[in-house]
């Protein structure tokens, strides 16, 4: 895998209509698991979008520089698939300088874990195709720079979400092979349910086999 992805050329971006395998379908009643924080400077609850950017995550697709509130933007980062919940654990607890995994903190900012279930279908981009190649990139946009992502981000936003209605991107893990992850956009807001399944503090000692378990999977450490 190369280590460098190119910068999108919003020709290249534009002129490269994602095919139909190439847009990943999930299922109204599909699982979605999100790890947020409910402490800290800046608490987030289960069904909010991120309208502040763009942080250090990868796929944010807000245009201030330096980062603001952008209103019209939004982003969610969720896990999907049977190892959503050590997938979100993975990415959350991850050091972005070493891209290696840092401890399992469950008690600072209150992170908490939430599933919910979508309530229609969701259209994503899928970035392990073959449509980034054709777009003129790689697949380093999930493990290169996150300046670089970002930028991609916002191309593929302007440029297709809503001729195809899409409603967000999905990738492979850049830290956790085995993991599925989606950054949803403000657009996925409608069809979030009313309500979570389920959502626990990570800290609720019911959660403790399984962020064990997770930790073990992940070679990770939980911070006491």
């Amino acid at each position: 895998m190369s280590e460098f992805c190119p910068d999108p050329d919003p020709g290249l971006v534009a002129g490269a209509t994602p095919r139909r395998e190439e847009i990943h379908t999930l299922a109204a009643g599909t699982a979605l698991s999100r790890l947020h924080f409910k402490g800290g400077p800046y608490p987030m609850q289960w069904h909010q979008f991120r309208h502040w950017g763009p942080t250090s995550s990868r796929f944010d697709h807000h245009r201030c520089d330096p980062p603001a509130d952008d209103p019209a933007r939004g982003v969610m980062y969720v896990a999907v698939g049977p190892l959503a919940f050590a997938t979100a654990l993975a990415e959350t607890f991850q050091d972005s300088d070493s891209q290696r995994m840092g401890p399992i903190d469950r008690w600072r900012r209150a992170p908490t874990i939430t599933r919910f279930d979508t309530v229609d279908e969701m259209f994503l981009l899928d970035l392990d195709g073959g449509w980034i190649t054709r777009a003129g990139g790689n697949q380093a946009i999930r493990s290169g720079s996150r300046k670089t992502s970002q930028r991609w981000a916002r191309a593929i936003y302007e440029q297709h979400a809503g001729p195809l209605d899409l409603d967000g991107i999905a990738y492979g893990s850049s830290i956790w092979g085995p993991g599925r992850c989606v950054a949803l956009w403000e657009r996925a807001a409608r069809k979030l349910p009313e309500l979570p399944a389920a959502t626990r503090a990570l800290a609720d000692p019911i959660l403790d086999v399984a962020v064990a378990n997770a930790a073990l999977r992940l070679g990770a450490i939980v911070a006491p």
